[in-house]
Protein backbone atom coordinates (compact mmCIF):
# COMPACT_ATOMS: atom_id res chain seq x y z
CA UNK A 1 0.00 0.00 0.00
CA UNK A 2 1.36 3.65 -0.98
CA UNK A 3 1.82 5.78 1.78
CA UNK A 4 0.64 9.91 1.46
CA UNK A 5 3.03 12.08 0.80
CA UNK A 6 3.44 14.58 3.56
CA UNK A 7 1.61 17.63 3.18
CA UNK A 8 -1.02 16.10 0.94
CA UNK A 9 -4.58 16.68 2.49
CA UNK A 10 -7.22 14.88 -0.08
CA UNK A 11 -10.35 17.16 -1.41
CA UNK A 12 -13.32 17.26 0.79
CA UNK A 13 -16.61 18.01 0.13
CA UNK A 14 -17.11 21.63 0.06
CA UNK A 15 -19.94 23.36 1.46
CA UNK A 16 -21.17 25.76 -1.00
CA UNK A 17 -21.34 28.85 -0.07
CA UNK A 18 -23.91 30.54 2.54
CA UNK A 19 -25.89 33.13 0.97
CA UNK A 20 -27.51 35.70 3.61
CA UNK A 21 -31.36 35.73 3.63
CA UNK A 22 -30.90 40.02 2.90
CA UNK A 23 -29.58 39.01 -0.29
CA UNK A 24 -32.37 36.13 -1.09
CA UNK A 25 -34.56 38.63 -0.72
CA UNK A 26 -33.60 41.39 -2.49
CA UNK A 27 -32.65 39.44 -5.50
CA UNK A 28 -36.20 38.27 -5.26
CA UNK A 29 -37.20 42.23 -5.09
CA UNK A 30 -35.09 42.59 -8.58
CA UNK A 31 -35.93 40.09 -10.29
CA UNK A 32 -40.22 41.00 -9.27
CA UNK A 33 -38.92 44.76 -10.31
CA UNK A 34 -37.58 43.03 -13.68
CA UNK A 35 -40.42 41.44 -14.65
CA UNK A 36 -42.61 44.62 -13.84
CA UNK A 37 -40.44 46.66 -16.29
CA UNK A 38 -40.33 43.89 -18.78
CA UNK A 39 -44.49 44.30 -18.65
CA UNK A 40 -44.14 47.82 -18.86
CA UNK A 41 -41.66 47.85 -21.97
CA UNK A 42 -44.32 45.11 -23.47
CA UNK A 43 -47.03 47.70 -22.97
CA UNK A 44 -45.38 50.79 -24.18
CA UNK A 45 -44.98 48.65 -27.53
CA UNK A 46 -47.69 46.67 -27.86
CA UNK A 47 -50.41 49.71 -27.23
CA UNK A 48 -49.12 52.42 -29.42
CA UNK A 49 -49.75 49.75 -32.06
CA UNK A 50 -53.67 49.13 -31.01
CA UNK A 51 -53.84 53.49 -30.32
CA UNK A 52 -52.24 54.15 -33.98
CA UNK A 53 -54.93 52.23 -35.50
CA UNK A 54 -57.72 54.13 -34.11
CA UNK A 55 -56.08 57.54 -35.40
CA UNK A 56 -53.78 58.37 -32.95
CA UNK A 57 -50.45 59.97 -35.31
CA UNK A 58 -47.80 57.06 -36.79
CA UNK A 59 -44.65 59.10 -35.13
CA UNK A 60 -46.31 58.59 -31.25
CA UNK A 61 -46.22 54.83 -31.89
CA UNK A 62 -43.05 54.67 -32.88
CA UNK A 63 -41.72 56.99 -30.49
CA UNK A 64 -43.59 54.44 -27.71
CA UNK A 65 -42.16 51.46 -29.43
CA UNK A 66 -38.46 52.66 -28.88
CA UNK A 67 -38.71 53.63 -25.43
CA UNK A 68 -40.35 50.48 -24.92
CA UNK A 69 -38.08 48.09 -26.23
CA UNK A 70 -35.32 50.28 -24.12
CA UNK A 71 -37.73 49.38 -21.04
CA UNK A 72 -37.43 45.61 -22.30
CA UNK A 73 -34.12 45.94 -22.25
CA UNK A 74 -33.61 47.20 -18.74
CA UNK A 75 -36.23 44.82 -17.64
CA UNK A 76 -34.13 41.83 -18.53
CA UNK A 77 -31.13 43.50 -17.32
CA UNK A 78 -33.03 43.46 -13.86
CA UNK A 79 -33.64 39.74 -13.95
CA UNK A 80 -30.43 38.78 -15.00
CA UNK A 81 -28.92 40.79 -12.15
CA UNK A 82 -31.42 39.30 -9.65
CA UNK A 83 -30.43 35.62 -10.69
CA UNK A 84 -26.75 36.53 -10.68
CA UNK A 85 -27.43 37.88 -7.11
CA UNK A 86 -29.57 34.65 -6.04
CA UNK A 87 -26.47 32.42 -7.48
CA UNK A 88 -24.14 35.25 -5.74
CA UNK A 89 -22.03 36.51 -8.58
CA UNK A 90 -19.68 39.17 -8.58
CA UNK A 91 -20.77 40.93 -11.80
CA UNK A 92 -24.23 41.13 -9.98
CA UNK A 93 -22.93 42.64 -6.92
CA UNK A 94 -20.95 45.10 -9.06
CA UNK A 95 -23.87 45.95 -11.25
CA UNK A 96 -26.07 46.12 -7.79
CA UNK A 97 -23.26 48.71 -6.20
CA UNK A 98 -23.71 51.15 -9.18
CA UNK A 99 -27.00 51.06 -9.40
CA UNK A 100 -27.25 51.79 -5.94
CA UNK A 101 -24.61 54.93 -6.25
CA UNK A 102 -26.34 55.93 -9.40
CA UNK A 103 -29.89 55.98 -7.30
CA UNK A 104 -28.23 58.02 -4.34
CA UNK A 105 -26.43 60.66 -7.07
CA UNK A 106 -29.65 61.24 -8.85
CA UNK A 107 -31.88 61.59 -5.85
CA UNK A 108 -29.47 64.66 -5.17
CA UNK A 109 -32.66 66.81 -5.30
CA UNK A 110 -34.75 64.94 -2.58
CA UNK A 111 -32.45 63.73 -0.33
CA UNK A 112 -35.14 61.50 1.61
CA UNK A 113 -35.21 59.32 -1.69
CA UNK A 114 -31.36 58.68 -0.99
CA UNK A 115 -31.81 56.77 2.43
CA UNK A 116 -32.89 53.03 1.00
CA UNK A 117 -30.56 52.73 -1.69
CA UNK A 118 -27.89 54.18 0.83
CA UNK A 119 -28.90 51.22 3.24
CA UNK A 120 -29.14 48.53 0.04
CA UNK A 121 -25.69 49.80 -0.74
CA UNK A 122 -24.46 49.55 3.04
CA UNK A 123 -25.78 46.24 2.93
CA UNK A 124 -24.21 45.03 -0.34
CA UNK A 125 -20.62 46.45 1.15
CA UNK A 126 -21.36 44.45 4.36
CA UNK A 127 -21.96 40.94 2.35
CA UNK A 128 -19.75 41.52 -0.14
CA UNK A 129 -17.52 38.36 1.40
CA UNK A 130 -20.17 35.63 0.13
CA UNK A 131 -19.78 36.63 -3.60
CA UNK A 132 -17.38 35.01 -5.77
Amino acid sequence: MASVPPGYYPPGPYPPPSRPIGVTLLAVLTILLGVLIVGLGLLFIVAPLILVGVGLPLAFGLAAGVIGAIVLVFGLIWIGVGVGLLHLRGWAWWLAVIVMVLSIVGSFASPLTAVIPALILIYLIVVRHHFR
